[in-house]
């Protein structure tokens, strides 16, 4: 396994996971994600060169969740799974860095006294990290979205009901 690329950590191309176990995972854990514009620059002159995809993924409503609890990292755990699993499996001319828990808990601005834990992806290009978006880092977050689609997760905040979700 040396020679298989990594993110951190982590493999980049892991084996293919049930996606049903995933499913099940973005259930338990109301997982939505949103999309961010990952920007180089200064004040004046700021140029987008990448995407930040942010997963999400909640405690039980009124749960007394501590930054950094067991719970938010098994939470932590699941997301990172989806995040690997909704990666391109072959070679791209761009890079993708799933960040480090920070294990910090975020309230939810959807769920009423629900706190949420979060996993940041990035998708930059593999080469220089100061060149605009090109039609490669597009076509990943594209890809990506359609995985997380598979998989039920929802843009922009998390919905009981899944009539986009397979």
């Amino acid at each position: 396994m040396a020679d298989q690329p990594s993110v951190g950590d982590h493999m980049i191309n892991p084996p293919d996971e049930s996606s049903q176990a995933l499913r099940d995972s973005v259930t338990a854990h109301r997982v939505y994600f949103e999309v961010l514009p990952e920007e180089w620059g200064g004040r004046e002159a700021r140029l987008k060169v990448g995407f930040e995809l942010r997963l999400w993924g909640a405690h039980a409503s009124g749960a007394a969740a501590l930054p950094g609890c067991d719970k938010c990292r098994v939470i932590y755990s699941d997301l990172q799974r989806i995040a690997e699993w909704i990666l391109p499996k072959e070679e791209r001319p761009s890079r993708y860095e799933i960040e480090t828990f920070d294990g910090a808990l975020y309230a939810s601005p959807t769920l009423k006294d629900t706190d949420q834990v979060g996993l940041v992806l990035k998708i930059l290009h593999r080469d220089r990290g100061d060149r605009p978006v090109d039609d490669c880092e597009e076509r990943c977050l594209r890809d990506m979205r359609q995985r997380l689609r598979e998989l039920g997760v929802r843009e922009g905040s998390w919905h009981a009901a899944n009539p986009g979700g397979p």
